[in-house]
Parts: structure tokens; C-alpha cells; sequence
């Protein structure tokens, strides 16, 4: 062996140099790649972090608000509109089509919500497969939001459960090219999920009323959007409706997010 390495040292030494150099470059040009392109969608960041200030006022609607006349709602002072897409017993809101087509036509700011009653990873799947059929087609510039406050939820022992149904249906969303996040109550965030891992993941929209005033700052820091009332008066509307103050800047995020979606698929 030592009679070997004294013959071809010389190849030896310049062989092992070439594969050096072959791999610095081959390193350096994939951390060129990614830091300038995005690999998949799964790689587009879909957390954004609350200023601290409101930055819109909106309202949440389901059937249960009948008839609106969202022009009066702008009017109003509200910007955004999370309408209700549907529940995971009884299919799409009856009045989705109708509260999308008027909404938008009123110049608001759109996003949508799905309440589940879900009790497994596979169960939250197979819904998030179902709003994606409801909203094919659609344009939001507020979250699609998974609507994660079913009382059943609320048990110690299913923190892992609840943390990977709502990985597993926001994952499925944002492949689909949409914008996720969860709406649950401030209670459920703090007791019954991971929120140290699902809060560096996942937008939230916060209900709590202890605070019923959007002037309270208590979650302009830890959440996207507080709803801070279930009792709200709004023009346009003869029922009484969710109010909500938000802490981003939505129309920004996603017309970012939608510009990243179409690099990395190719869209």
C-alpha cells in the first residue's frame, strides 16, 4: 500500500482536490437555489407576526345572519368579511355562494371559515379536501380558516390528536393554494393544543370576549385576528353578528403568498 501511494501520489492528491472543489461548488450553488427560489409550496412561510395595532375591522357570518346587505356593512367601518363555507355535518353554508358573490361585488376584503367536528388526522384531511371543492375557483385575501372549537375537542389527553388534525388540514390547504389558518377560543389555544409548536406554523384567530372592546390591546401581539364580540350591531344586518379586529395586514400577505405559490408550482 505504502509502495502504491508513493507511485501515484501525485494522482492521489489531484484527484482528491477535484472532488473538494466539486463539492464547495455543488454546496454553494444549492444554497444559491434556496435562498433565491422557493423548492414547493410547503416551503412558503404561512405565519405572519402581528403588528401589535389594528389593521381592519371585519365581521364573520353563517346562514344564521340571514340576509345581508354588505354595502351598508362597508359603509359601516368593516373591511373584511370571514363567511362561513360550510361544516363538516351539514356540507356548505347555504348562504356562501350568495354572501361571497355580494361581498366581493361590495368591494370587501374576503376570507372563509369551516367549523369541524372532526375527530382524527384523516377525518380533518378528508375535510379540507372538502373546502377545497367548495372554494375551487374562488379568490380570498383573508385565511381559510379551520374553525377548531367542537366541545368534544376539548380533552387533556387529545393535545397531540387536536395539534396534528390542525397540521394536517392547514398542510392540505396551503397545497391546494390557499392561505390556512385556525380559529379556536383562547381557552381551547391554551389548554388543549400544542401552541408552541402550531403558533410558529399557522395563523390564529382568537375568540374571547372577557374584553369587549377592540380598543383592549391584550392580543394584538399574540394573534392575527381577536374576535372580541359574538353580540356585535352592524348595519346591513338584522341579527347580531361576530366582531373582529385583525393585527396584519391580509390583502399584503396573500397577494405575497399567491405570487410565491406561483413560483414554486409553476403556475
Amino acid at each position: 500500500m505504502k509502495n502504491f501511494f508513493s507511485k501515484h501520489k501525485r494522482i492521489i492528491i489531484f484527484s482528491a482536490i477535484i472532488i473538494v472543489l466539486i463539492m464547495i461548488f455543488t454546496t454553494a450553488e444549492i444554497a444559491v437555489v434556496t435562498q433565491n427560489k422557493i423548492v414547493s409550496a410547503g416551503d412558503i412561510n404561512t405565519c405572519s407576526i402581528p403588528t401589535g395595532k389594528i389593521t381592519a375591522k371585519g365581521i364573520d357570518v353563517s346562514r344564521y345572519q340571514g340576509a345581508i346587505d354588505f354595502n351598508k356593512v362597508k359603509a359601516d367601518g368593516y373591511s373584511f368579511v370571514i363567511m362561513r363555507v360550510g361544516t363538516s355535518r351539514g356540507g356548505k353554508d347555504a348562504n356562501f355562494e350568495t354572501y361571497y358573490e355580494n361581498a366581493k361585488k361590495a368591494g370587501l376584503d374576503l376570507g372563509c371559515y369551516y367549523y369541524t367536528y372532526a375527530a382524527s388526522a384523516v377525518e380533518a384531511k378528508r375535510e379540507a379536501k372538502e373546502v377545497l371543492g367548495y372554494i375551487e375557483g374562488k379568490s380570498f385575501n383573508y385565511p381559510v380558516f379551520f374553525d377548531f372549537e367542537f366541545s368534544n375537542l376539548m380533552n387533556y389527553s387529545r393535545v397531540d390528536e387536536n395539534t396534528n388534525m390542525i397540521n394536517t388540514f392547514c398542510k392540505y390547504i396551503k397545497r391546494g393554494g390557499y392561505y390556512p389558518g385556525v380559529y379556536t377560543s383562547n381557552s381551547i389555544y391554551n389548554n388543549f393544543l400544542d401552541k408552541r409548536t402550531l403558533g410558529v406554523k399557522w395563523d390564529f384567530w382568537v375568540a374571547s370576549y372577557l374584553d369587549n372592546t377592540y380598543n383592549s390591546s391584550k392580543y394584538s401581539k399574540s394573534f392575527s385576528i381577536w374576535q372580541y364580540s359574538s353580540n356585535g350591531v352592524v348595519n346591513g344586518i338584522n341579527a347580531r353578528v361576530d366582531l373582529n379586529v385583525a393585527y396584519v395586514d391580509y390583502p399584503a400577505i396573500i397577494k405575497k403568498f399567491n405570487s410565491e405559490y406561483k413560483k414554486a408550482t409553476g403556475d
